[in-house]
């Protein structure tokens, strides 16, 4: 399950080689300032965009058209060892000893996203996502890809039941931020997404996010770091706070979960509630935080009446945002403003039209 052979697909060359000197000198950073992302020249920057959330999907031309759309930040996957829908999706290669355990075509595939979006100047929030490692239980098929010999009957196979899983991971971590932190446009490293080990408290998961993210700082300093709590969910964001840690974005996921009838009163003021947490955490410990996914189903909003409200409350708070998602499923009343029917997207232009003039305010 783990361990395919290793191919024969040329690897790529990194972008890091492939950039004159002339682009690595130019290269810089975001960096943090109290309340504030800043730019390289020191100013304040509001990161707004969308995500390339679905593996495989994203095409050449989505940077150039998320840009000319008003975004200016794109928050880009790699997803290692997890059950996830779909086809070649997991990327984690045991045999893959060169690329620290990654698919040599898996990492094309995100050299030429990072390249892309780099090239249209959008600010890169990169992460990597392990649907086992972030928990291991979220259903019995997650549990029989993770642990397929049972040997963690309560928990599962995770980060915090599996030392060794844990540190094959910040070995990729290591290659990654690496392999990436000379490449114009790298805006912030997320460790792991929504991290929920059953069974275990609470400052473990701080701890693991420490014991990783000095991994980066090691090998990539200067590039701010982006985490949350458990499960991300925006209440949970004071259990990973530290004051020590001055190179850290904060976050939580702020989803509308819309009635039948579709986003009403009740919905909008639930997920105001969890942004006031993030709010309270910026105004009193001083520190940014940025909104990784935000979203609503199309079929739950029909008259676009609950997004607007949502985004236009980060907008007034000034919180930056990556909109859930770009290109989406093949049901056009799920997430995405882009649906795969057959062979061909189809934009959801209503939606795309209601969206991206936000990220311009």
């Amino acid at each position: 399950m783990l361990t395919r052979p290793l191919t024969t697909l040329a690897l790529g060359l990194s972008l890091t080689m492939a950039m004159p000197a002339s682009a690595l000198a130019a290269a810089a950073h975001l960096s943090v300032r109290g309340q504030e992302i800043v730019d390289p020249n020191g100013q304040p920057i509001l990161l707004r965009g969308w995500n390339w959330g679905h593996w495989g999907k994203t095409q050449a031309s989505d940077a150039a058209d998320n840009a000319a759309q008003g975004a200016n930040t794109v928050r880009i996957p790699l997803r290692w060892w997890g059950q996830y829908d779909g086809k070649n999706i997991d990327s984690r290669d045991d045999n893959a000893t060169t690329t620290a355990g990654i698919d040599p075509a898996h990492l094309k595939h995100l050299d030429d996203m990072v390249h892309w979006a780099s090239a249209a100047k959008l600010w890169i929030v990169l992460f990597i996502d392990s649907d086992c490692g972030q928990s291991g239980t979220q259903n019995e098929k997650e549990r029989q890809y993770c642990d397929p010999r049972g040997e963690y009957a309560k928990g599962g196979h995770n980060f915090w039941t599996d030392r060794a899983a844990r540190q094959k991971f910040i070995a990729v971590w290591r290659f990654i931020a690496n392999r990436y932190k000379d490449t114009p446009y790298i805006g912030l490293f997320e460790p792991l997404p929504e991290p929920n080990p059953a069974g275990v408290p609470d400052d473990q998961i701080k701890a693991f996010y420490a014991e990783v993210m000095g991994a980066i700082r090691e090998v990539a300093p200067g590039v701010p770091l982006l985490i949350g709590g458990r499960a991300y969910k925006a209440p949970a964001i004071r259990q990973v706070y530290d004051p020590a840690w001055k190179d850290v974005v904060y976050t939580g996921n702020l989803f509308l979960h819309a009635k039948q009838h579709g986003a009403d009163e009740a919905s909008l003021n639930e997920l105001r509630e969890r942004s006031k947490r993030l709010l309270e955490l910026r105004a009193e410990h001083q520190v940014p935080v940025f909104v990784q996914q935000v979203g609503v189903r199309s079929g739950e909003d029909p008259d676009r009446h609950g997004v607007k409200a949502v985004l236009s409350n980060l907008v007034a708070n000034r919180i930056g945002f990556a909109y859930w998602e770009y290109r989406g499923a093949v049901n056009p009343n799920e997430y995405g403003v882009m649906y795969q029917r057959g062979n061909e997207w189809v934009p959801k232009r209503d939606w795309i039209d209601t969206i991206t003039p936000f990220f311009k305010q």
